[in-house]
């Protein structure tokens, strides 16, 4: 902003005032404007949009904070900057113009040089509100561009994933039933776990990028650290097995019964923490201690550590420990893998969470990982001084989950017609022979156009589909459109979006377009028999 673009407003009611602040301004070539009170500087600041006001306090009518009041109401501070010109001398004129929104002020009688610094100081300001404000907008767009491309990217990728993953899981059944060589059985294991590796890497890429976006939702739930450490050592135990480690699990007494956070987000840490203690360690134990931190005056928090005996590290590589895309050095990735993003999330996510990771380690001699987590109000919470069987309910609760979607069979969808909007070749036989399997009468469309029209004539010849499975991005016609269209011809039958997106508001997005439910790719063969036999089921109870 140079000083000819540079628009300033004088209001003051004393002609003498206006003539010595217009005249110590007009040689710097500022566009000078002036306002007789405080309402016709009201209207001018309407009018003219200056850049700077001096903005005399005492005015009849409507005085100088009663304007600076309308201006602050309707102008941001880099839109407008407003200097106060005031006698007051007491200080508390200029404390309250300071809290109501003025940049500075000019005292009466102020000389000619103090009256042009402390406009151009005004100046600056703006100028560098002006810029903030300009970086700001351009870090949004680049932040929307991002993930915009990790979106596509994901989509791209997880595409023919779920040809590869599914297939190889076929293959793998056969080859059970049929007795297949060694061989052929370790090749399939191989390209499995390579392919869910794979699957890993993106996820962590996605959540770094929903947490850098602001995008990552964290729940506050009632749950039972005992529970979180039993389900993690669980889910663990076959990786450390697999190199010959010992894990096991220790607890720090009194512990709390239950805590409010987030169970998922907490085994996503525990997970990530211990895997990396297998990936690092080639001998001796794992052990994940659970203790509660509850110091006089501070919030309670309770702790996680995850200790090891494997390589260790240096002060230095410390240093560069939680940096995104780091491992310690350039030898660590080459030797265990990996991008470098899981401590990086752990550590966001632990901050989300009300904690923080701390970590101390000694170079080949092992590590420790510790994530504090805030346990919300133990108000009235049960401590426990020893392990506790986990109650018959929360049991219940468990089986219930892990009985939503049970091994389907060949009668499961016995009967049922299922309409399968896709695109991709792969797909298509994939989820098709899935289907099939399980005993549905498939019927595929290549786009969402085709998938369109067919279930429109579906519609009108009286017997429309038991549910359709609408892949969201296709050509002609994508998925989302699609099936508006399909709810605009009135058709009342399930629809499932089919996604290979995993970015936050995708299934608020295909929900909003008119499905009823949303899978993401790859697919998982008994979740997406489970959802498409309970849909079918539920549509047949409400007719």
């Amino acid at each position: 902003m140079n000083n000819q673009a540079t628009k300033i407003l004088i209001v003051d009611d004393s002609d003498v005032v206006r003539r010595i602040l217009s005249s110590a301004l007009t040689k710097d070539g500022y566009e000078l404007y002036t306002a007789v009170d405080g309402e016709d500087g009201s209207n001018k600041v309407r009018e003219i949009n200056p850049d700077i006001v001096l903005l005399d306090v005492e005015m009849p009518v409507l005085d100088g904070f009663s304007v600076l009041k309308e201006i602050r109401a309707n102008y941001s501070a880099e839109q407008v900057s407003v200097i106060m010109v005031t006698s007051h001398s007491d200080g508390k004129g200029i404390a309250r113009a300071f809290e109501e929104g003025a940049f500075d002020y000019i005292p009466k009688p102020a000389t000619e040089s103090e009256i042009k610094a402390r406009v151009r100081n005004a100046i600056r300001a703006l100028e560098l509100l002006r810029e903030q404000k300009t970086l700001r907008r351009e870090a949004e767009t680049a932040n929307e561009s991002k993930s915009a491309f990790l979106a596509n990217m994901s989509h791209e990728i997880r595409t023919p994933m779920t040809a590869i993953l599914g297939y190889t899981e076929l293959l793998e059944l056969e080859a059970k039933t049929h007795q297949m060589p060694e061989l052929f059985m370790d090749s399939l294991d191989t390209i499995k776990r390579n392919g869910g590796h794979l699957m890993e890497l993106i996820n962590d890429i996605l959540d770094l990028s929903k947490i850098e976006a602001g995008k990552l939702d964290i729940e506050s739930i009632t749950c039972s650290p005992q529970k979180i450490v039993e389900e993690v050592m669980e889910l663990v135990q076959v990786r450390a097995e697999a190199k010959g480690l010992k894990l096991e699990a220790s607890y720090k007494f009194p512990l709390p019964v239950k805590i409010n956070s987030d169970p998922t987000r907490i085994r996503q840490i525990l997970i990530n923490l211990i895997g990396n203690a297998i990936k690092f360690t080639e001998v001796g134990t794992i052990r994940l201690e659970t203790e509660l931190l509850d110091n006089p005056g501070e919030e309670p928090r309770i702790q996680f550590s995850v200790i090891d005996q494997g390589i260790g590290m240096t002060e230095s590589q410390l240093s560069n420990l939680f940096r995104p895309f780091t491992q310690a050095d350039s030898s660590t990735t080459r030797k265990y893998g990996g991008t470098g993003l899981g401590l990086t999330i752990c550590k966001r996510l632990a901050e989300m969470l009300g904690g923080d990771i701390l970590v101390s380690s000694e170079y080949n001699k092992g590590s420790k990982f510790s994530a504090a987590i805030r346990t919300g109000s133990l108000e009235g919470v049960e401590l426990i001084q020893q392990l506790q069987k986990l109650d018959e309910q929360a049991n219940q609760e468990e089986e219930l989950t892990q009985c939503a979607f049970p091994r389907f069979n060949e009668s499961t969808l016995q009967g049922r017609k299922v309409l399968l909007a896709e695109d991709g070749p792969d797909n298509q036989k994939l989820i098709a022979f899935i289907l099939k399997k399980a005993g549905a009468e498939v019927t595929v469309a290549e786009n969402g156009e085709v998938a369109r029209q067919k279930a429109v004539e579906a519609m009108e010849s009286g017997v429309h589909y038991d549910v359709i499975l609408m892949d969201m991005q296709m050509p002609i016609l994508d998925g989302y459109e699609a099936t508006r269209q399909i709810r605009e011809h009135g058709y009342p039958g399930p629809i499932i979006s089919l996604t290979a997106n995993a970015m936050e508001g995708d299934r608020e997005k295909c929900i909003e377009a008119g499905c009823n439910d949303h899978l993401t790719k790859p697919i998982d063969r008994n979740k997406l028999i489970g959802t498409v036999n309970l849909i079918c089921r539920a549509e047949a109870v409400a007719s």
